[in-house]
């Protein structure tokens, strides 16, 4: 219903129409065409098919069409199906304590033909004959026998095409693509019993066998992935983990697929189990990638909170935490890529407590028993050789004279912690956060290199090539010019995979994979502002990468040389992520205290 206030000018309570009711449920439930690849596989997920086929055109935009071999409708059902709240998963209140399939509101057929162009050839099992039924922005258009097989083939064409305004929300055809396929894949992990393609304007995207256990499906999502799996079981809250080593972790969790009861979720409190059962391991704002599953009882969680049903709600929160952080701390702390030469084990409750067995660990593209003694998984060498000693002046960026200035002025006294150096001034005691002022250091350098109009490349003597998700690849193959500017030279080497041939050579020894995922992040994040916010932004996150760690020695040589370096810039005080660089302890109040006042 619809209320005008007498002092907007009047107005009486109407129904609204149908149509205008219906596109406005739709923006709840089809955001985007991929919303569309992903509610239309549910179902033929829950008809029980074992083949499913996915074609898109134009990112999904001109054509969706998702046919598969599992029961069909029967044909006195086919419109039924497409109006608001007819569904054959639910029929009382209570059904929603114990719901085995993916959907249930009887929402979303009616919300695709509200705003596209629909037709849907269907056959059951016992009908010598199918039914072809086409709908027009949710009204029947035609219906009529058809001659086809046992399933459902559903085509959506012109998605929005009576909501321009929708239109307008929607990104580039290659963005809208990515989306498409992450929403197969988030739905293909957790079935490898089920197989799965995926065409792109005519082009086969995505092939996915039939395969034996999920963890092989992981493999084939990363398989330069060094990938460990555990299942264990915690107060009744099973547990599946199958991840990658801390050191490969990506920033965000776009790598990290969360499952509740085979239904992928988003949810904080499960990414902050993740991290806690790696310890200290992960990087702040990393993930591993790979799958976790967590199961639970019937009644133990909740799906129905959310139209898109990306979202759950936990009966006993601290416990579904309490497993996922125990049993994936298990994996971190036992996994071949963590104990070296030991075995990697699998974890499994039992009425004893946990038993361990012989794990599995991936191979590129493959899962085979781990050896007796395992060998250390490196990685190829992905930039130029460095000197093994470097010369302390390398650690200066500037190569300007000290002079009189501030800094260089300074005795140094020492390094306390590994994370500070200690000055002596005349007035104070001086003392510096060593990785901030070497990140002030290279951002000043590096945004005056980019100020000439693009920043130097070092080319990698072995380019490195990075497996994605999905949709990743197709985002950072947008990205690619502005990367380039950035001194950052990438290209799109397979369907899902980017390879690295230079990075910026101001920081030339940061790790190409983790700077291209912290640089694409820091691009995206600033998306809608000004070009010269996003080139702050990677900048600030290029110089992170290449300025002196926290926690590393520095000879006296090397201080020196900082300081000097500090000298040359517009030193402000403050690290380009706003932390400050220094602090002044005036040698009064030091007097003060120890009572030589």
């Amino acid at each position: 219903m619809s209320v005008k206030s007498s002092a907007d000018g009047g107005g009486t309570i109407k129904v609204l129409d149908r149509l205008v009711a219906d596109q406005i449920a739709a923006g709840e439930v089809v955001e985007r065409p991929g919303s569309v690849v992903k509610e239309l596989v549910e179902n033929s997920l829950d008809a029980g098919a074992t083949r499913i086929q996915v074609d898109i055109d134009a990112g999904g935009v001109a054509r969706v069409r998702v046919a598969d071999n599992g029961a069909g409708i029967p044909a006195a059902e086919v419109e039924l199906a497409f109006e608001r709240h007819a569904t054959s998963k639910i029929r009382l209140l209570a059904d929603l304590d114990d719901i085995s399939s993916f959907g249930f509101r009887g929402e979303a057929l009616p919300s695709i033909a509200a705003v596209s162009r629909v037709t849907v050839q269907t056959r059951t099992a016992d009908a010598i004959a199918g039914v072809r039924v086409a709908l027009e922005a949710g009204r029947v258009t035609e219906r009529k026998d058809a001659g086809c097989p046992v399933g459902t083939d559903i085509e959506v064409r012109d998605l929005f095409f009576n909501t321009p305004a929708r239109l307008k929300f929607l990104k580039a055809e290659s963005t809208e693509a990515g989306h498409a396929a992450e929403a197969l894949v988030r739905l293909a992990l957790m079935r490898p019993d089920v197989a799965f393609t995926l065409t792109s304007g005519g082009r086969k995207a995505r092939q996915l066998p039939r395969a034996d256990r999920i963890e092989e499906r992981v493999a084939g999502l990363f398989p330069e992935e060094p990938l460990h799996r555990v299942e264990g079981e915690d107060l009744g809250v099973g547990v599946l983990a199958v991840l990658g080593p801390p050191e490969r972790a990506r920033a965000g969790a776009g790598s990290l697929y969360t499952y509740v009861n085979g239904r992928f979720v988003r949810d904080r409190a499960l990414l902050k189990a993740v991290t806690q059962g790696f310890g200290g391991t992960l990087d702040q704002g990393r993930y591993p990638a790979g799958l976790v599953a967590v199961t639970l009882p019937p009644g133990a969680c909740d799906v129905n909170v959310h139209p898109q049903k990306i979202e759950v709600r936990f009966a006993d929160g601290r416990a579904v935490y309490r497993a996922v952080a125990r049993i994936v701390g298990e994996l971190a702390s036992r996994a071949v890529w963590a104990v070296g030469a030991r075995a990697p084990v699998r974890v499994a409750a039992t009425a004893e407590g946990v038993a361990e067995e012989p794990a599995l660990y991936a191979h590129p593209g493959r899962l085979v028993p781990p050896p007796q003694a395992p060998r250390s998984r490196t990685e190829p060498p992905m930039r130029p050789a460095q000197p093994a000693q470097p010369e302390p002046e390398q650690l200066a960026m500037p190569s300007a004279a000290a002079g009189a200035g501030t800094f260089s002025r300074l005795r140094i006294v020492g390094q306390a912690k590994s994370l500070f150096l200690l000055l002596e001034g005349d007035d104070d005691l001086v003392i510096v956060d060593q990785h901030a002022a070497h990140e002030r250091v290279t951002f000043e350098r590096l945004r005056a290199a980019l100020s000439q109009g693009r920043l130097a490349s070092q080319r990698l003597l072995v380019p490195s090539s990075v497996d994605l998700g999905p949709a990743d690849a197709e985002r950072i193959a947008a990205l690619a010019p502005d990367l380039g500017r950035l001194g950052l030279d990438v290209s799109r080497s397979g369907r899902d995979r980017i390879t690295i041939h230079a990075v910026p050579a101001e920081v030339c020894d940061a790790s190409p994979s983790r700077l291209l995922a912290d640089m694409v992040l820091a691009l995206e994040e600033s998306r809608g502002g000004s070009r010269g916010d996003a080139d702050e932004r990677a900048l600030a996150i290029m110089a992170c990468h290449g300025s002196l760690r926290a926690g590393a020695s520095v000879a006296e040589a090397e201080i020196a040389a900082l300081l000097r370096a500090m000298d040359t810039i517009d030193f402000a005080g403050h690290c380009p992520h706003g932390r400050p660089v220094l602090c002044r302890i005036p040698w009064s109040e030091i007097r003060r205290r120890v009572g030589r006042g």
